[in-house]
């Protein structure tokens, strides 16, 4: 009987397989850690108001977002010389934890074919702070600034 040193190839394999799949489970769990409710409701507003100004760049027409801040139900529309009509509609969740504060009852976002923008700013606020979400009026970009 002859001794044998190392691991096998089928050994190593398996190993390597156990290991991809228990971090495939581990890291969509980190990306979200200390992600806390203020953060991923900006985050969330964040990524509305980026696909809206993409899609009035990209389709060279002016598209206008406006958001309930109770409910965080929105809508956005399109007009243009291409057409006009709803681009788009949905609910931006709220964990129950932060609110929108505003004094207005809805918030308008209008974002320009030529990356312009005007519309609302509001504080997503929540239990362990709160954060400014604005949108630049020249470039369109929108951002959250810690208050």
């Amino acid at each position: 009987m002859t001794s044998r040193r190392g691991f096998t190839l089928l050994e190593m394999s398996i190993t390597l397989a156990v290991l991809l799949i228990a971090s495939g489970l581990v890291v969509p769990a980190l990306v979200d850690f200390g992600q806390t409710p203020a953060r991923r409701t900006a985050g969330a507003l964040l990524e509305l108001l980026t696909t809206a100004r993409h899609i009035a760049i990209d389709s060279n027409v002016a598209v206008t977002v406006v958001l309930d801040p109770k409910t965080g139900r929105y809508r956005a529309d399109s007009t243009g010389l291409v057409g006009s009509g709803p681009v788009g509609e949905g609910e931006v969740a709220f964990d129950g934890l932060e609110e929108l504060v505003t004094e207005s009852a809805r918030l308008t976002w209008r974002f320009r074919p030529d990356g312009g923008a005007f519309g609302d700013t509001v504080v997503v606020r929540g239990q362990e702070g709160s954060l400014v979400l604005s949108v630049d009026h020249w470039n369109g970009v929108a951002r959250t600034d810690a208050q």
